[in-house]
């Protein structure tokens, strides 16, 4: 696991991690796609700590205080809007080596967040705490159980992965195929933008054509397996 962790955001991007779990027929989640970095250039990647918050700042402040270095936190909001973490719970987790959090929902403290350079992945922003809501808007928080990020399922023990494309979650122990198929299809990614670069087209690379002609006798013909006889990827 180490090695794809240390490979995300310098050799690996989401694309790529998506396309590998794919090949590797791995399981995998893809949240809502208005989870994006705080910073733009921030990518993030590690295991998989959850919280539901329910704008529960106490359990919040839990999930990160449990969080061990080098993993993920992972807040889900069911109720209400309202700047989930700012910049003392963001001062904690990087003081304890927290690889980042993602909030589906709103983050406050924005340019003291920005500062302390901790990859946060959010929805929004919003200068309004939990701790100031209502009564009513704010429930009990509930930590390290299968939480709904967007559409999406996501476990404890997971790992997440998140750049400026967007955030995927893969099960842990899908981990070693997507790597592998990752490192395949980097390999194969790089020979075609190579053959581009000396002035072949992308047709011609992938045998477009050719897979028109199949299409047209087998209206099943699949691309990804013409792609793969062919050693190619996209």
């Amino acid at each position: 696991m180490q090695q794809i962790h240390t490979a995300f955001g310098t050799r690996y991007n989401t694309p790529l991690i998506a396309d590998a779990a794919f090949r590797a027929k791995a399981e995998i989640a893809v949240p809502h796609p208005g989870i994006v970095p705080l910073v733009e250039h921030h990518a993030i990647a590690g295991a998989v700590r959850t919280v539901n918050a329910n704008n529960d700042l106490v359990a919040i402040i839990a999930a990160v205080g449990r969080a061990a270095p080098g993993e993920v936190v992972v807040i889900a909001n069911a109720i209400g809007d309202a700047g989930l973490i700012g910049d003392l719970i963001g001062t904690d987790a990087k003081r304890r080596g927290l690889a980042g959090v993602i909030v589906d929902g709103l983050v406050r403290d924005v340019p003291a967040l920005v500062e302390l350079g901790l990859p946060v992945f959010c929805r929004g922003r919003c200068p309004v705490g939990p701790l100031k809501l209502a009564p009513e808007l704010r429930g009990t928080g509930e930590l390290d159980i299968e939480v709904s990020v967007g559409q999406s399922t996501v476990r404890p023990g997971m790992w997440t992965f998140g750049d400026q494309d967007g955030v995927i979650f893969v099960a842990a122990d899908d981990l070693p195929a997507v790597t592998a198929e990752a490192e395949r299809a980097l390999e194969r990614e790089s020979a075609v933008l190579e053959a581009l670069e000396r002035g072949s087209s992308l047709s011609e690379l992938l045998a477009v054509e050719e897979f028109l002609e199949l299409r047209a006798a087998e209206p099943s013909a699949d691309f990804n397996a013409h792609l793969a006889a062919k050693g190619r990827a996209i």
